[in-house]
């Protein structure tokens, strides 16, 4: 009996040896379970080998679309306004009256101004007769030098007048063609602001007009998409109000300064042909950027893109000589289905890591987690 009764407390004691310990690792922290993976031969990662390919390669961004011309016609006088034209939606030509005010007191104004130049020329002509009378007598020495310098004086005023006469009588008439708006380029009425017999100040919007024949996409690109705009070779605009179709465009150009919201660059793109005027200002479209004939860059999963503000972003590279880790910065250069396109001092055939980079440092050994197989999904066999 006691020989039984020790075998069942040796028992015992294994037993609560076996939970103890195994207690002891499921309580086990990740950093120590990294640990023991770097005591096994460095940190286990994921990789991925960086490839070029043969194909194009292409960025995808939001954009909006805006006229090149959209402005607010106003009258350059005020008035009543005894007729407006156009109504919202209307198409105008070049030319084409808008609206018209009251030219009654502008009229009178030019009537008034008119018959002042005409005094002023007859005063002139009479200061000129009495100046070369003068002038023949000064030097005949039969006028005194005092009376000579008076008509001299008063001919000279009589010329300023007439030039100032003239100048109002210009204004004057210039102030009568203003009442009437003329659509200074093709375009479509977007909205109007007044109607017919209101008085509208000097200034104040009438209509709207936007130019539908001439419109651009804005977009916003990242810093690092600066150096290779000019690898862009062809430009594809979709739409979602026109599901199925696409328009081509040209780069116009890239603002000088950036978004200081998140410091991305305004890229404007002149769209070719809409004829049918079915695009509109304001729509939304996804732009896509194709490079010419080469790739740029290189795709690798978004996790393999560490600290992605713009101070530092870098992805760590496998030495696998020394099986130690390296910094290197990179460029954001757009998104992918499958990953984000990133450029540098990276060349094919690079190991990046994919996984596992966070709190690597530089120089730090790792090791390279095999490739799960097609056989043994999971990893469990």
């Amino acid at each position: 009996m006691k020989r039984k009764g020790k075998m069942i407390v040796r028992a015992g004691l294994l037993l609560l040896v076996g939970l103890i310990s195994a207690l002891a690792l499921a309580g086990c922290s990740e950093s120590e379970a990294i640990k023991i993976g770097e005591a096994q031969g460095g940190r286990p990662v994921k990789t991925v080998t960086l490839a070029g390919g043969d194909q194009k390669t292409a960025w995808r961004f939001p954009g909006a679309v805006r006229s090149l011309r959209d402005v607010e016609l106003s009258f350059r006088v005020g008035g009543p306004v005894v007729a407006i034209t156009v109504d919202r939606g209307q198409k105008v030509r070049k030319g084409a009256v808008i609206a018209r005010i009251d030219r009654r007191d502008f009229e009178v104004a030019v009537k008034t101004l008119a018959a002042n130049l005409a005094v002023s020329r007859a005063q002139l002509k009479e200061a000129e007769h009495q100046y070369r009378r003068y002038e023949t007598l000064s030097a005949q020495n039969a006028a005194a030098q005092a009376t000579f310098d008076g008509i001299i004086a008063a001919y000279e005023v009589a010329k300023a007048s007439v030039d100032a006469s003239g100048k109002r009588l210009e204004e004057a008439k210039n102030s009568l063609n203003d009442t009437v708006l003329i659509a200074p380029f093709d375009g479509y009425i977007h909205r109007k602001y007044i109607d017919s017999h209101e008085t509208v100040a000097q200034g104040q919007p009438v209509v709207s007009l936007v130019d539908l024949d001439h419109l651009e996409v804005e977009v916003a690109i990242p810093e690092g998409m600066l150096p290779i705009i000019r690898e862009v070779g062809s430009i594809a605009c979709q739409f979602d109000a026109l599901p199925g179709e696409t328009v081509s465009a040209t780069v116009k150009e890239v603002s000088k300064t950036p978004n200081p919201s998140n410091r991305s660059y305004p890229l404007y793109l002149t769209l070719n042909g809409n004829d049918d005027h079915r695009i509109r200002p304001g729509m939304a479209s996804e732009v896509t950027l194709t490079a010419r004939g080469r790739q740029v860059g290189f795709l690798v999963p978004e996790t393999a893109v560490v600290n992605t503000s713009q101070a530092s972003t870098f992805v760590w590279v496998v030495d696998e000589k020394e099986m130690s880790v390296r910094q290197v910065p990179v460029h954001l250069l757009g998104m992918a289905q499958s990953g984000l396109r990133v450029d540098g001092a990276l060349e094919e055939g690079m190991r990046v890591i994919a996984a596992g980079a966070r709190g690597l440092t530089e120089g730090r050994k790792v090791r390279l987690l095999p490739a799960p197989s097609p056989t043994n999904v999971g990893g469990e066999l």
